[in-house]
């Protein structure tokens, strides 16, 4: 397992092959640090990426083929070794392959690659997963970075918001925002995850107003937001989601769950700016 380090003349970020996570994202001329660290008293993840699945189905299993598969609440991916297959000091493509291991959770054989990227002060990052099966490969795919709260020693937790780039409409559980830019950060509603669908958005910051880090978030149909009482916050770009209520049916025809054909690669990408 090793980390590879990616810079230019703005910002420096480390990305390391154990599930394929941003260790590191500097802002290099005010040392700033927007990566949640893995502080396992709170959270030791950081940004994994969920496939094949998005939180947990109902019961904990995927039901495919007639046969049940348990992989864990967002799938694998999150603690799997990739290995990196190019690196300079402007990129770094990380890979994992299906295994005997994978097989046993998730029957399907697949490459997906990581692309990361830098542009003055903003990472992109893009994702390509190919069907390596003869037949129809059903998955499900999100991204989960989480961003130091507050990103600045100086501030408080209570200091911050988010952001939209446009005018948000939604309610989720005990959550209400009407026709506003803003989300006030409530430590309750995090903790149980706020779930915008459809978002009109196509970016969110987590802001003081001085200080921020923005995801985009085009193309993704759900977009979460969750921090466990914890000195982060996470932006969650998704293409798929957990099961909200009692779903009893093939993996496959969940909402959420995509397909792809024998052979053929899915691409998506966001990105993360720093600022």
């Amino acid at each position: 397992m090793a980390a590879f380090v990616i810079e230019n003349e703005l910002v420096r970020a480390v990305i390391d092959e154990h599930a394929s996570e941003i260790h590191s994202f500097v802002n290099k001329e005010t040392g700033i640090e927007y990566m949640w660290q893995g502080d396992p008293a709170f959270w030791s993840g950081r940004n994994p990426t969920l496939f094949p699945m998005v939180g947990s189905t109902w019961d904990k299993k995927l039901h495919i083929d007639g046969k049940e598969y348990v992989t864990g609440n967002h799938g694998f991916t999150r603690r799997s070794e990739f290995t990196c297959v190019e690196h300079d000091d402007s990129h770094v493509v990380m890979e994992l392959k299906s295994s005997e291991a994978t097989l046993k959770e998730y029957p399907f054989a697949f490459t997906l690659r990581i692309l990361y990227e830098l542009t003055g002060n903003k990472m992109n990052i893009t994702y390509t997963i190919k069907n390596e099966n003869e037949r129809e490969m059903p998955f499900n795919f999100g991204l989960h970075p989480a961003f130091n709260c507050p990103i600045e020693k100086d501030r408080s937790f209570n200091d911050y918001h988010i952001a939209f780039s446009n005018h948000e409409t939604f309610t989720w559980l005990d959550t209400t925002v009407d026709n506003s830019t803003e989300l006030a950060l409530d430590p309750e509603a995090l903790a149980k995850t706020i779930i915008i669908t459809d978002p009109k958005s196509s970016e969110a910051s987590l802001t003081d107003g001085k200080h921020g880090v923005t995801v985009s978030c085009v193309g993704y149909k759900w977009l979460a937001f969750w921090s466990p009482n914890a000195p982060f916050v996470c932006i969650e770009p998704w293409h798929s989601h957990t099961d909200f209520d009692k779903v009893e049916c093939e993996f496959k025809d969940r909402e959420g769950t995509l397909t792809l054909d024998a052979g053929k690669t899915f691409t998506t990408a966001y990105s993360i700016k720093i600022w």
